[in-house]
């Protein structure tokens, strides 16, 4: 980690991808919450609350384009809303909720990478806080973090670098690199021999089944493992060595 100047003169942490995917896997082992080829799922709402002492509120009354926030004040736990309308959504009986369950395990893990991730140089001390004052917040020692849809997930568009870094953080959290390969291996053992191309249906068969296994949605899986290396892009050549 280390610290930059934006080109707007505004004060910057910049984290190696590898600096991200570690930190989120230690918080996962610290918190005797890693998950297992038995039970790959993460328990999120154990990792916010029993682990980072979150207070969680999944019923927030929140703006219609906000997923969620997460508060950071002095000397107290930081405090994560998620949008009520999306807890709705996913908990209401009678409909097909997959796609919906993995944007709000994603939602809660997103928060939970900003604690992970910005939380540490917030609390350095009280004066720290002017670090993340453009997020706004009631008074100098309090910081807002308001997540919008666009900047939840995976998009193309620009997204700012706090975002950005929660969002790489919420991948590594749900489909932790270690498992997600190994459990690629046993869903595909022909991955060994080589690697399934972008559009194939053994990368279709991969995603699917990563979605299931992790409760993820199909944009988060399928970028996770391209990401990753595991599905490439049609016509990439591959060597093996060994």
């Amino acid at each position: 980690m280390k610290e930059y100047r934006g080109p707007d003169g505004e004060r910057r942490i910049w984290f190696e991808p590898s600096e991200i995917e570690y930190a989120i896997e230690d918080e996962l082992e610290r918190a005797k919450l890693y998950p297992t080829v038995e039970r790959p799922a993460v328990d999120i709402e154990q990792f916010l609350e029993g682990y980072l002492r979150a207070k969680l509120d999944q019923y927030a009354n929140l703006d219609q384009d906000v997923l969620g926030v997460t508060s950071f004040a002095a000397g107290q736990n930081p405090k994560v809303e998620i949008n009520k309308d999306l807890t709705d959504a996913v908990f209401d009986k009678g409909d097909d909720n997959v796609s919906l369950l993995g944007r709000w395990r994603a939602t809660l893990a997103h928060e939970a990478a900003h604690i992970v991730l910005h939380r540490p140089l917030f609390e350095l001390s009280k004066t720290q806080a002017n670090f993340f004052r453009p997020f706004g917040g009631g008074n100098s020692t309090d910081v807002v973090i308001r997540c919008f849809k666009r900047n939840v997930g995976f998009s193309k568009g620009r997204t700012d670098w706090r975002e950005f870094q929660a969002n790489r953080g919420m991948a590594a959290l749900l489909m932790p690199q270690r498992l997600l390969k190994e459990m690629s291996r046993r869903i595909l053992p022909s991955i060994a021999e080589v690697l399934p191309e972008e559009g194939s249906k053994e990368a279709l068969q991969l995603v699917v089944s990563t979605i299931e296994v992790f409760q993820v949605s199909r944009q988060a899986a399928t970028i996770r493992l391209q990401q990753l290396g595991t599905i490439v892009p049609s016509g990439q050549i591959q060597m093996r060595t060994g």
